[in-house]
């Protein structure tokens, strides 16, 4: 079975949102809960999960 993200895999992460002059807008961290969803269930932005295409998991 391979861990690579695709179509179909569930993902757990962690992430930041900032605008162009530095201002994080939203966010995970420090102390928040990672953000879950299963790639292709239409919960993110379709260019946003293919970016994440073929992605290992860090640990």
């Amino acid at each position: 079975m391979s861990d690579r993200i695709g179509p179909g895999k569930k993902v757990t992460l962690h992430f930041s949102v900032a605008l162009a002059d530095g201002e994080v807008v939203d966010n995970t961290r420090p102390g928040g809960v990672p953000a879950e969803f299963t790639v292709g269930d239409g919960s993110l932005l379709p260019g946003f999960e293919s970016a994440l295409f073929g992605l290992r998991r860090a640990w």
